[in-house]
């Protein structure tokens, strides 16, 4: 829901799979178009934000297709209670319960993921010293 300055009325804001198939598709080719980032993470994040966009694209047309109601539902959770994407925490809970059934392999994907978060912090830091002559802007 929503409120609106000129009415002061709430609207439904209800994005249909097909509308959520357009917006992966707009957004999987933005990040294909020149100029693409000179900075590697940068690079490498807009990379995989297109490949997921195209991933969930398939996966959710292909839902579509065979449950149409299962894809509005998975529609609706992407857009979240507040229309700003999925709950983080919840989504966290459900891949522990459902994908790493357990929260030992959750846990090794949180220290891995610590880890190669560093090793971005230290390669973004090298980078950007040897860029931008040691911090300043380019």
């Amino acid at each position: 829901m929503t409120t609106t300055p000129e009415t002061e009325t709430e609207t439904e804001v209800a994005q249909t799979p097909d509308q959520l198939l357009h917006d992966l598709g707009e957004l999987h080719t933005r990040t294909l178009v020149s100029p693409l980032p000179k900075h590697p993470a940068a690079m490498g994040w807009q990379a995989t934000t297109g490949s997921m966009a195209a991933g969930f694209a398939r996966a959710l047309y292909a839902l579509n297709e065979i449950a149409p109601a299962k894809a509005a539902e998975i529609t609706e959770w992407f857009q979240g209670p507040f229309e700003e994407g999925p709950d983080p925490e919840e989504h966290t809970d459900w891949l522990e319960r459902h994908v790493a059934r357990g929260p030992e392999l959750l846990e090794q994907w949180v220290e891995e993921g610590r880890r190669l978060a560093q090793e971005s912090k230290t390669n973004t830091e090298a980078w950007e010293k040897e860029h931008q002559g040691g911090g300043g802007n380019q």
